[in-house]
């Protein structure tokens, strides 16, 4: 097992957040960021999420301010796993 380093004595695993509990989110380009290599996306509940160039399945470039997206995002600490593009 894996531990990161932490001052904390209970040493929880690396990578503690399960990243198998994900629900999908369907959202739409608000911002893009060359200069940080960040697109910025708002899901139907009003959420703000970061699409970096290392989310897997998207190519940042290709996106347009109102595009829709669909991404895997965890639910505890919310972090996009994936996204792809909607047609």
């Amino acid at each position: 097992m894996n531990y990161a380093f932490s001052l904390n004595p209970r040493r929880e695993p690396k990578g503690s957040q399960d990243e198998g509990d994900t629900r999908r989110v369907e959202a739409v380009v608000v911002a893009l960021i060359p200069e940080y290599h960040q697109v910025k996306v708002r899901d139907g509940d009003g959420h703000l999420y970061a699409l970096t160039r290392k989310t897997q399945g998207v190519d940042l470039a290709s996106l347009h301010e109102g595009q829709r997206v669909v991404c895997t995002v965890t639910r505890k600490l919310p972090r996009v796993l994936n996204a792809a593009a909607v047609a």
